[in-house]
C-alpha cells in the first residue's frame, strides 16, 4: 500500500493546512468563467461542418449528356416568333427525345395568360400572332434539355418562324427578344436542390435574376444578346460519402445589331478541370484533446496568476 501511495501523482493537502481568500474567489470565478466559455467554443467546433475543396482535372467522358435547366421570360416578343435551336461542336443538333419544353403567353404585365401550343403543320396561326403583337404579350419558356458535353449554342429567335412576320402585318420594328432569367442551371434539379440546401459554395445560379433589355432608342435596330457562359463540373461530397454531381458556371454578356433577325443566344462550353466540395468535421478524440488541453491551460495560468496576486497582495498589507 505505501508503494502504490508512492506512485500518487496527485498528493492532497490536508484540509486544515489550506487557506481560502479573497483575491483567490475572484481568480476562481473568473477561472471558471473563461473555463466554461473556453469548452462551450469548443463545443460549437466539434459540432460544425466544415467544407473544404480541391480543382483537378475533369475525367469524365464527353459523350455524357448535360441537363440544361432554365425558365426565362422573353418580355416583348410573342411565343409565335420563339422557336429553340441547339447545336454543338460536333455539328449535332437535339432530337425531341432530349428537349422537354413549355411555352406559356404572358400579357403586358408579364403574368401567364395561357400555355401555348405550336402547331406542327402551320407554325404560325397568323390571326393568334395578330392579337399577340397588338396584345404587346410576352412568352415564358420553361423546360430542359440533355446536350452533349462539348461545345455548343442555345438560341432562342424566329427561326423557321421567321418568313411568317410579314404576313402577320403590324410588324413595324424588329421583333425585340429582351429577356430576364428567372431560372438558369446545370445538372440534375433534384440534385441541385440538395446541393443548394446543404452547401453555400459554388455559383450555381449565375443567370438567375439577371435580364438584358433592349433600350427603346434602340427600338428600330435589330439585335442579338449574347450569353457566353463557362461551364465548370462540380462533385459536392456528404459527410456519409454521398456525392452529388452538377455544375457551376460563369457568364458574360453582349448585345450586337444583327443583319439578321434578332434573337437571344446562350453559348455555352466546358472548363477541362472538376471542382470537388466535401463535407469534413472534427473528430471525437481531436475534441477531447482539445478539451483536456483548454483546462488544464486555463488552470495552470490561473493559478500562477492567484499566486501572483497573493503574494502582491501580502506585499501590500505589510507595507501598510
Amino acid at each position: 500500500m505505501k508503494l502504490l501511495k508512492a506512485i500518487d501523482l496527485y498528493g492532497k493537502i490536508p484540509k486544515g493546512l489550506a487557506e481560502p481568500t479573497s483575491s483567490g474567489a475572484v481568480v476562481s470565478i473568473i477561472t471558471l468563467i473563461f473555463l466554461g466559455l473556453m469548452i462551450m467554443n469548443e463545443m460549437i467546433e466539434y459540432v460544425t461542418i466544415d467544407v473544404q475543396s480541391e480543382i483537378i482535372v475533369d475525367q469524365q467522358l464527353s459523350k455524357d449528356r448535360v441537363q440544361v435547366n432554365f425558365d426565362i421570360k422573353f418580355v416583348r416578343a410573342p411565343c409565335d416568333f420563339i422557336e429553340l435551336d441547339q447545336q454543338d461542336a460536333m455539328g449535332q443538333s437535339l432530337s425531341q427525345q432530349f428537349i422537354e419544353l413549355k411555352y406559356y403567353r404572358l400579357d403586358s404585365s408579364e403574368r401567364r395568360i395561357g400555355e401555348y401550343i405550336r402547331n406542327n403543320n402551320n407554325w404560325v396561326v397568323i390571326e393568334d400572332a395578330r392579337t399577340a403583337v397588338g396584345e404587346k404579350q410576352g412568352c415564358e419558356v420553361v423546360g430542359n434539355l440533355k446536350v452533349n458535353r462539348v461545345r455548343g449554342k442555345i438560341s432562342f429567335g424566329p427561326h423557321r418562324s421567321h418568313s411568317y412576320i410579314g404576313a402577320v402585318g403590324n410588324v413595324h420594328l424588329p421583333l425585340d427578344y429582351s429577356h430576364k432569367f428567372i431560372q438558369f442551371t446545370f445538372g440534375d434539379e433534384n440534385a441541385l436542390k440538395k446541393v443548394k440546401s446543404l452547401f453555400k459554395q459554388g455559383q450555381l445560379e449565375s443567370l438567375a435574376g439577371t435580364q438584358r433589355i433592349k433600350k427603346y432608342e434602340l427600338a428600330s435596330q435589330s439585335m442579338q444578346h449574347e450569353h457566353f457562359i463557362n461551364i465548370i463540373p462540380t462533385h459536392y461530397t456528404l459527410l456519409n460519402k454521398q456525392t452529388y454531381s452538377v455544375f457551376q458556371y460563369t457568364a458574360n454578356h453582349n448585345e450586337v445589331r444583327s443583319h439578321n433577325y434578332p434573337s437571344a443566344q446562350l453559348r455555352y462550353d466546358f472548363a477541362p478541370t472538376t471542382v470537388t466540395y466535401w463535407q469534413t468535421k472534427e473528430d471525437i478524440l481531436h475534441f477531447l484533446v482539445q478539451v483536456c488541453a483548454v483546462i488544464g491551460g486555463i488552470f495552470t495560468v490561473s493559478s500562477m496568476i492567484e499566486a501572483s496576486v497573493y503574494k502582491v497582495m501580502r506585499s501590500v498589507l505589510k507595507v501598510e
